[in-house]
Order: structure tokens, then sequence, then C-alpha cells
């Protein structure tokens, strides 16, 4: 009897607690549903064009058109471009005669044309960029004549009501950027744009003759035609060959995984991996949280969502077979806060990757960050307020938008950088290393090591820009001057006028502070980005930047903008002559060496925020293989993390009779798309290598390898004394 009065009671227990537990993706969905597909949220554009046509079907007739004009906006930026001009036509003949007085105000009224030049703007892109897309030359700055639109007539309107505009206001510089790009699209430029109006090609030239990048996406398959998301491209089944993971931000968007067959081409997988249900993502970040030798994948999500961004994230489990768990529950990373950016390293030094949360917060409505603490065993802690992480209160909340870590005091500790937005101070936590008790604790030190000033930044990393042994770290700008969008400011700096944009910065790490030398290298410029990452774009050792200018409004139709560094000394701008200066929303960015031949290729996400603004993905095959030499090193850590993140790579190589060393950590890149684990390594015109030191992340563990070759892959397993020869063919892609 008291056993069954035991089943009983467990019985009933599970009635109230059990059926309360759901899935992974009853989550994501409910959260979805309670917080992203309603009018309130102004992406779901969707419900929102529903929402205002019930409030013009209900509104007294003097207020019907203002609820029109909102309709007419969510159309367009749900693709739904000819039924919004429609709508905006017959408000425009109606503002023409001066029928509107007593239905819009005139801040309304004003909104009109603008918005009907930019959908005739977005319906020729559709026609042409979209529905006929040509990868090499649809919406490349400058737009060759494989570009130019074979369907007219959206450019043509909008040509006709942007000069309209700039007759009424000449320094409307967002009519007037978007008049040369309009003539560009039909092959007019700059001959045809009156000379007034004309941002001058001078504007466009690079700094330096790169070679052009062809983007083979198409090809390959892999131009995903989706809106924003993370990208990571890396080897998922360990068969030496790079495959790609890509994400979409809605809640209903899909993962894409592609897995690289080896013989030129990409094979989809998504459903065979079990990652139909796993759903949207804005950003990924990967890394083998439970040392199995297999690339695992973290999704962030939430972002810009403010008080409607409470979506949880989610922890892939890569099983090792093509396939994935979502164990995100089991894990103990279940939360609720809106963000997009994380970091993963070995912050205690355990031979375990920890995980650090950065969230985004504002005044009443805060979302302290979040570190988690890896327990070894599949599950983690959340430490955050004991190691002094917590970041965001109500008295000083931050608006993070970027995280990165590396040991930038050389001290064998790995440390955090926080972006912030909103003109914040960043932040810079120092790692106190482990207390008598074991505890690991940071101090945040930004204002004693040089981090003082208050920018408002987006995506951001940790690179050393100079090869002299200490992490530097590189922070793209991301505040606007008062302006609606961003290109009012993009004009301005094209035209050397002064503009109030927030610009690049570039800290030099000296001995463990920090410098600003943005000026000193040439990139105090506009650097608006929201995915970015740096890789090698000519193997010549010094790592470049590339920048996806990823603002939502459709108006910023701007390029997506590329520096070269040059030897440490200055960064040039190589945009066009790279052929990478792409205008569509660029998110996320990954370098990988895809093809295996031993340089970086480029892999961009384009799709925008908003529901319309879908498109295709770009891969960018690097032509410097024959160019310069390199070294490809695959580290598997046994005391160190497995996949080596945070371990730091000394090459030095003998180049035209004198030695000269080149500094790699192990990491995913940026804050916004993740790239390669597997360093590849430019080495220009080494003659040879002359040696390659490892010192291992968390373990400590140094080692020194010589007698390696050029031009060759290598895995490197820690402690052992030999490192291993990948034989590695190029893939005709």
């Amino acid at each position: 009897m008291k056993y069954l009065k035991g089943l009983f009671f467990f019985y009933f227990l599970c009635l109230f607690s059990c059926s309360d537990k759901q899935s992974m993706p009853e989550i994501i969905n409910k959260s979805a549903e309670e917080q992203f597909y309603i009018p309130e949220n102004i992406y779901a554009s969707s419900i929102r064009i529903a929402y205002f046509d019930s409030l013009s079907k209900a509104a007294p007739k003097n207020q019907k058109e203002k609820y029109n004009l909102r309709k007419a906006d969510a159309l367009l930026y749900a693709g739904r471009t000819k039924e919004a001009i429609e709508i905006l036509e017959r408000l425009w003949a109606k503002s023409n005669k001066n029928a509107l007085r007593y239905q819009l105000d005139l801040n309304e009224e004003e909104k009109i044309g603008p918005l009907l030049a930019l959908a005739y703007m977005r319906l020729g892109e559709q026609q042409n960029c979209i529905h006929h897309h040509n990868a090499s030359a649809s919406c490349i700055i400058p737009i060759d004549p494989e570009g130019y639109h074979q369907a007219p007539e959206g450019s043509r309107k909008a040509i006709a009501l942007y000069e309209n505009l700039l007759n009424y206001n000449s320094r409307d510089y967002t009519s007037r950027w978007l008049l040369n790009i309009a003539y560009m699209t039909l092959g007019k430029y700059p001959d045809s744009v009156p000379e007034k109006y004309l941002i001058p090609e001078s504007a466009f030239e690079s700094e330096y003759p790169l070679k052009k990048f062809e983007d083979i996406a198409p090809k390959l398959g892999l131009n995903v035609n989706d809106l924003s998301g993370g990208s990571i491209v890396d080897d998922f089944n360990n068969d030496n060959l790079l495959d790609v993971l890509v994400s979409s931000w809605f809640p209903s968007g899909k993962l894409n995984y592609f897995i690289n067959d080896g013989q030129g081409g990409f094979i989809e997988k998504t459903s065979t991996a079990g990652l139909e249900e796993v759903k949207g993502g804005l950003n990924m970040i990967q890394a083998d949280y439970n040392n199995d030798g297999f690339i695992d994948v973290f999704i962030l999500r939430g972002a810009w969502m403010e008080s409607l961004g409470k979506h949880p994230n989610s922890l892939l489990r890569n099983n090792g077979d093509n396939t994935f768990t979502d164990v995100t529950l089991e894990a103990g990373l279940l939360s609720f806060h809106p963000t997009q950016t994380a970091t993963w390293a070995d912050f205690d030094n355990d031979g375990w990757i920890d995980l650090f949360i950065g969230n985004e917060s504002e005044k009443g409505n805060v979302h302290p960050s979040e570190f988690f603490k890896n327990n070894g065993d599949g599950t983690f802690t959340n430490l955050t307020s004991s190691a002094g992480l917590s970041i965001s209160n109500e008295e000083e909340p931050f608006f993070v938008k970027g995280v990165t870590s590396a040991d930038y005091n050389n001290d064998g500790w790995m440390d955090i950088y926080v972006s912030t937005l909103h003109s914040t101070r960043n932040l810079l936590f120092i790692n106190q290393g482990k207390d008598k008790n074991g505890k690991i604790s940071f101090r945040e030190d930004g204002l004693n090591r040089g981090l003082q000033e208050k920018i408002s930044s987006f995506p951001t990393w940790s690179f050393d820009y100079n090869n002299d042994g200490w992490v530097d770290i590189f922070v793209a700008g991301y505040r606007r001057s008062s302006f609606y969008n961003i290109v009012p400011d993009i004009v301005s700096d094209y035209l050397k006028e002064p503009n109030r944009a927030e610009t690049m910065r570039l800290y030099q790490n000296i001995k463990g502070s920090f410098t600003d030398v943005s000026s000193e290298v040439g990139l105090n410029k506009i650097g608006y980005a929201m995915g970015a990452n740096y890789g090698d774009l000519d193997n010549d050792g010094f790592p470049d930047i590339y920048l996806s200018t990823g603002e939502v409004s459709f108006e910023s139709i701007i390029p997506n903008r590329v520096f070269r560094n040059d030897a440490g000394e200055k960064f040039q701008d190589v945009t066009t002559a790279g052929g990478l200066g792409h205008v569509q929303k660029g998110h996320a960015v990954s370098f990988s060496d895809i093809d295996n031949d031993g340089d970086q290729d480029i892999y961009v996400v384009m799709g925008g925020a908003y529901e319309g603004d879908n498109f295709f993905n770009s891969v960018y095959l690097n032509p410097y293989q024959d160019e310069n030499n390199w070294i490809s090193l695959k580290l598997e850590g046994i005391k160190a993390n497995k996949a080596a993140i945070g371990s730091r790579i000394e090459v030095t190589v003998i180049e035209n009779g004198s030695p000269r060393t080149i500094f790699h950590t192990v990491s995913p890149g940026g804050s916004f798309g993740a790239s390669t684990l597997r360093a590849q390594i430019g080495l220009r015109k080494a003659s040879e290598v002359k040696e390659v030191k490892i010192q291992w992340a968390g373990s400590g563990t140094q080692q020194v390898f010589k007698n390696l070759k050029l031009n060759t892959f290598y895995k490197i397993t820690e402690a052992k004394p030999e490192a291993e020869v990948l034989h590695l063919q190029p893939v005709a892609l």
C-alpha cells in the first residue's frame, strides 16, 4: 500500500509539473508567437499590413489615409512592392493636388514622394538583381554592364522622382545617392547624371590594385536567398573538407546545412541533420564544448527586439554523424534575453571551453550579460555575478552588440572586450585568474588601459594586425548623424565633407595597454557595419578587414567595405578593385579556405532584417592561390580544449634572407560571422619555415616544430612531438 501511495503521489506530481515541460522547438515557437508575430514588432510586416488595413477600414474618412500610408510602408518592407506602389501613386497624386491637407500631417505627407521613389528602386532591384541574378555583377559597385537592369521601369521612374525631390532640396543626400545608383543600374552613370548631383567616379577608386574576387555561390548551390543571419564555415564531420552552416533571423527562418562533397560541390543536409525544427537565429558561433572532437554550434536570438527580445538561444550538439541535437535544456543554458553576440574561451584554464554572452540592455529593460562555466560533463553553471561580469544594471545599462576574447596582457588568462551602442564606454574585463578557492573573476580595467572613450560601436574582434606579439582590438563604429539613415553620412564621406557619424577604431596593444591608431593607419572612416570579420586577402601574413553594411532601412543601399592591411603600417580601401562592394544588406562574414587551395575565401550573408529584404548570399573565391606562400595548421588539444580555441601560433619564416614572424590566435574571428578554426596563415614570399611555436590555451603547454614545409596542411596534436601532414588536394569548385 505504501508503494502504491508513492506511485499515486508521483503520478499527480507529474500531472502538475512534468506536463509543463516543453521541448526547445515548443519554447522557440511560443516566444515567437508572443513577441515576434505581433503588430508592435516593426519587422513583422505581414502582420502589420493586416493590422493597418483593419484600422483603415474602421477609421473615419479623414483618418483612413494615415493608415493606408502605413500599410503601404509595411507592404514595401514585406516585399509586396507593386501593391505598395499602387497605394503610394494614389497618395502622391492626391498630394500634388493638395487633397491631403486635412488627412495627413506635414511630416506624413512629406514621406510619400521618397517612399514612392524607394518603392520603384526596390521594384527594379526585385525584377533584375533578384529575379535575374548575376552573381558577378548584380549589385556590385561600380555596376558592370552585365549588371545593368534589363527591366528598366523601376530605375527610370525612381530617377524622375529623385530629380524632383532634389529640385526641391538639393541637400537631400539620400535622394542624391539613390539617383546615382539608379543611373548606374541603367548604364548611364556618370554621363547622364546631372552634374550638380553627380557623385564622381573618383570617390569609388581603390587605394591598391587588389585582384578581383569572383562570387561563385550560385555555382556551388550556396547562394541561399534569405534574410539576415549568421554563418559558420568549418569542418563539422572531420573529413578535412569545410562545410557551411547558415541561419536566417526570423523565428520561422531555417538553418541551411551544406556538406562539402570534395568533388567541387555542396550537398544540403538540413533535414537529415535534424535541423528543420531548430529555426532562426541572427548569429551563430562554434566550439567543441564537450571535447568529443566534433564542432558544436551556439545560436543567438532576440537582438534588436528590446522588450520583445526575450527569445531563447540554442546549443546544438554535433553528434559526429552529420546530425545535431538541441541540448540547451540539459546543458543548463536556457535563458530569455535579447542578444546576438557571444564568445567561447577557456577562461578558467581547466581544458573546457566556457561561454560569455553579451545581452542588450536599456533603461527599464535590463538584461545582464551571462557567464557560463563549463562543468566538463555536458552542463554549464551560471557564474556571472561571482565572476564580476553582470555588466548592466538599471543605473548603467549597456546595449551590448559585440564581444571578443583574447589574452591582452599575455599572462595566460583570457580576457573579454565588450562593444556597446548608444555612445557608452566600451568595456575591457581583465581576467584575474583563480582565487584560493578556485573561483575565477574579472576586473573591468578599460579606463586604466587607454579605452576610456565613449563610442557607439558594433562588431569587434581581437587580432595582431602588426605582428608584434600583442593582440590588438578592432571595433566598427555604429552611430549616424541625426539623419533617418546612414546614407547622408556615407555621401559626405565619399565627397570628403565633414559628418558626425561614428568611425572605426583600431586600438594598438602596447604591452597590455591600448592606443587609438585609427588615424595613423587610415581607418578613421565610416565603418558602419553589422557583420564583419578579418582574414588574409592576399596571403601576405597581415590580417585584412571585411565590413558588411547591414543597416535595416531600404534607403541604405551602400557598399560593403574592404580594407587591405599594408604590412601593419596602414589599411587601404580595396573595395572596388576586389569586386567586393556589394550594396545589399551584408551581415555575417566567414573567412575560410573552402577549396583547400591555400588561401582564404569569403562567405557573406546578404539578406536584410525586414520580411521582404531577402537576397542571395555570396562566396567570393580568392584569386591569390599562386601568388604567395602559406601554411595551414589544424590544432587539437589534449589538456587544452579540443578545438584549441585561444591557442597562440607563432610562425617564423625566412624571407629575403631575414627572419619574419607572423602571429595568429585560434578563433572564429569577428563577433558577427564565424571563420574556420583551422589556421590558414599567409607567408608572402617566404623561402622557408624556420619554426612554428604553439602555446596551448588553458594548459599552457608550449611546443616548437621545425622543418615544416611551405604550402602544406598540418595537424598538430598537443604534446605530440611531430606535426602530421594532411595530404589534402585542392577542390576544383
